[in-house]
């Protein structure tokens, strides 16, 4: 189990391509697991732009303060929580500086995993040896003029696992946006203090989303399951194990660990629920994977 205070998480801005964001690292996995996660803050430094792309891992957007624009006609609003599914492409994004979201990027249902930061900077620094990162673009010489164009994240995978990045079928055509607000508040059977809104179950991974709402007073335990447990505080305060829970703390728990919180106040959780991805008896799915295109900025018809 980790607990998380971000007002003790360091600003780290050289973690994104586009070097306009600010970001807290609030927890990860452990690397080379199908597992594999983060949990950030990020916030807008500067003008945030990225191009139309897609990825091999899955990823969560909570917008804390403002609205994310995340292609032609979609924005992430303020309060919404978005899910981006692994092959699904989205973008362009183009915002102002001022946004600050709670991202968890993680390894699907595919089974590929996630990159870790320690990976990533690693691969980072290999590269920055033999070419140049432009933005999302990483570019290799290779004489004659000729250049090598990579969006930059598949190159730093290809770089630090080393193997070549496959990204999988979208199961999905476009991202998943949620409305919390527009959910009804359903009480725990048995409780007259503790109330859920089940936002929604994703892949045959069965990935969940929800919000909790704790009253003054109110103790529940969450955990012990098989699967990674991230709960991160929106609202209120609270305390657990003799440790204080304020907005904006963080909370990992582990496959079988659990966790008492109990409410100072009224208190709201977002909650994600990662089950682990079974390996060696799952199927291979329908449709194969595939490459990346040169600098995976996907046109509109991908």
């Amino acid at each position: 189990m980790k607990i998380v205070d971000p007002s003790t998480a360091a600003l780290v801005t050289d973690d994104h391509p586009t070097g306009a964001l600010g970001l807290r690292h609030l927890s990860q996995g452990r690397a080379g697991t199908a597992d594999n996660f983060m949990m950030v803050l990020a916030e807008n430094l500067g003008h945030f732009e990225m191009v139309r792309h897609r990825h091999n891992f899955d990823q969560f957007r909570f917008c804390i303060r403002g609205d994310m624009k995340m292609g032609p006609h979609r924005t992430l609003r303020e309060g919404h929580l978005g899910y981006f599914p692994e092959g699904t492409p989205y973008g362009p994004q183009d915002d102002p500086q001022g946004q600050l979201a709670l991202v968890v990027q993680f390894g699907g249902a595919s089974g590929y995993g996630y990159m870790n930061m320690e990976q990533y900077r690693a691969g980072r620094a290999s590269l920055s040896k033999s070419g140049r990162f432009e933005g999302p673009v990483y570019i290799r010489e290779l004489g004659g003029g000729r250049l090598k164009k990579t969006f930059s994240i598949n190159a730093i995978w290809e770089e630090a696992i080393g193997k070549k990045m496959l990204l999988p079928a979208p199961r999905y055509d476009e991202p998943i946006f949620m409305n919390p607000r527009a959910y009804r508040w359903v009480p725990l059977e048995g409780f007259e203090t503790v109330f859920r809104k089940q936002l929604g179950v994703f892949s045959e991974r069965e990935t969940m989303a929800e919000m909790w709402s704790l009253r003054q007073g109110a103790t529940h335990a969450f955990g012990a399951d098989l699967a990674i447990r991230l709960l991160f505080v929106l609202e209120g305060q609270g305390k657990t194990h003799n440790a204080q829970l304020k907005a904006h703390f963080a909370v990992h728990l582990d496959p079988n660990e659990a966790i008492d919180i109990t409410a100072d106040c009224e208190m709201t959780l977002l909650s994600f629920t990662l089950p682990i991805v079974v390996d060696g008896t799952w199927t291979k799915p329908g449709e194969d994977a595939e490459e990346p295109v040169a600098d995976e900025s996907v046109t509109e018809s991908a």
